[in-house]
C-alpha cells in the first residue's frame, strides 16, 4: 500500500514534468486531478499553489498576459505561505521566493512593453534538497 505522502510526490512528479517541458496548461489538470482528491488541508493548499503557478505561467506563455500571471503568481504565494518545505518532494521555500522574483520581472518587463518571454521570468521547481538552478535552466517558453 501507497502512503498518501508517497501518492502526493508521484503526482508532483507528474506534473513537474510536464511544467518543466513548457507544457503549463497540462501540468495545471494533473496537479487539479491529485487535489480534487486531497483530504489534507496543507497537502490541498501545496497543490492548490502548484495550479495557480502553472496557470499562470499558460496566462503568461499562451494567453500574454502579463497582470494576469502576476495575479496568480501573488495567490500561489499567498497559498504557499504556510507549507512545509520538502513536501511532494518541492523545495517550497525556493518556490515561494521564486514567485516574488518571477512577478517583479514579469512586472517589469510590462513596464518596459517588452513583449518578449524567456524563461528566465518562470518559477523555478526544485526537488528539495537539491542545488538551484539559474532562473529558465529547466523551464522552456511554451
Amino acid at each position: 500500500m501507497t502512503s498518501p505522502a508517497d501518492e502526493l510526490e508521484t503526482i508532483v512528479q507528474r506534473g513537474l514534468a510536464a511544467y518543466r517541458a513548457g507544457l503549463f496548461y497540462e501540468a495545471h489538470e494533473l496537479w487539479e486531478v491529485g487535489w480534487r482528491a486531497e483530504p489534507h488541508p496543507a497537502r490541498r493548499a501545496f497543490l492548490q499553489g502548484l495550479i495557480l503557478v502553472a496557470a499562470a505561467m499558460h496566462k503568461l506563455t499562451r494567453m500574454r498576459s502579463p497582470s494576469g500571471a502576476v495575479r496568480l503568481l501573488r495567490k500561489a504565494h499567498a497559498r504557499l505561505a504556510g507549507v512545509p518545505d520538502g513536501m511532494g518532494g518541492v523545495a517550497v521555500g525556493l518556490l515561494r521566493d521564486d514567485l516574488d522574483r518571477a512577478a517583479r520581472a514579469i512586472e517589469r518587463r510590462a513596464r518596459e512593453g517588452r513583449a518578449e518571454l524567456d524563461a528566465s521570468v518562470l518559477p523555478r521547481m526544485e526537488a528539495a534538497g537539491e542545488r538551484a538552478s539559474a532562473p529558465g535552466d529547466e523551464c522552456p517558453t511554451a
